[in-house]
């Protein structure tokens, strides 16, 4: 979809994107699915085929409900369902530019390069324990955010639909692929890809993330481990499908 009330087109496109996370990170947490949406505008005349824009994408990397033991002291413990939700929003300002005349060829490769923030938040819902007289959450919900800026570059394809069809024409519509590297600074998170119990041998590398209990006979408060939270440069690599939509003339 292209709206505008200029002769430059300006497009529209939204895209799914799958993140596979490199080094560190790729250690700690699952792959992020998100859904992109965003808009640019091709600039006039003999800058034609650079175009420039807005993007945001919204994804999950973690949706789990784990049984959870604590244990209060030699003799009790706890069977406590704790529900963990992990999820990413980034916003970007990227250039997009275009190999070919998008006017004279039904494949048009192109380079892009961007820059935004990105942001890491997790929300984690602890269950009461189906013990009357065992310890009981007093912070149910305990939600870690955490932001970092990031470039981006990779290259991409537009693809004209009529490419498959025997009658050859330019389409206000395409297909767009690309695949691009991420990288920016330092995040934390939860590590969902291998949660522990509390009494687990802790990861020299992460840090305890700690939840408020109370004992219900006995109105003592203290704390209990729910997830192990990790620091690491962000690092991925992300996969992208979707469509792009024209409005305007060439």
């Amino acid at each position: 979809m292209y709206f505008t009330a200029t002769s430059q087109p300006v497009k529209l496109f939204g895209n799914y994107s799958l993140s596979l996370p490199q080094q560190q990170m790729a250690s700690n947490i699952q792959a992020i699915h998100s859904l992109h949406i965003g808009g640019l505008y091709q600039l006039p005349g003999q800058l034609k085929n650079l175009n420039v824009g807005l993007e945001f994408g919204i994804g999950m990397y973690a949706h789990k409900k784990i049984d959870q033991t604590f244990n209060f002291d030699a003799n009790t413990s706890t069977v406590v369902p704790v529900n963990y939700n992990s999820n990413v929003f980034n916003f970007n300002l990227q250039t997009r530019y275009m190999f070919l005349d998008e006017t004279k060829h039904l494949i048009v490769p192109y380079f892009t390069a961007k820059a935004g923030v990105y942001d890491f938040f997790s929300n984690i819902y602890i269950e009461d324990p189906s013990d009357p007289d065992g310890c009981h959450p007093l912070d149910k919900k305990n939600l870690i955010s955490d932001k970092a800026l990031y470039w981006g570059a990779g290259v991409g394809f537009q693809v004209d639909p009529s490419l498959f069809s025997k009658h050859k024409k330019d389409l206000p519509v395409k297909f767009d692929v690309s695949v691009n590297t991420i990288r920016g600074g330092k995040l934390d998170y939860i590590n969902t890809k291998d949660l522990k119990d509390e009494q687990d041998v802790p990861s020299t590398n992460g840090k305890p993330l700690l939840v408020k209990f109370i004992n219900v006979g006995t109105q003592d408060i203290h704390e209990h481990k729910v997830a192990q939270v990790y620091t690491s440069p962000l690092r991925l690599i992300e996969i992208k499908a979707g469509l792009l939509f024209r409005l305007g003339n060439w």
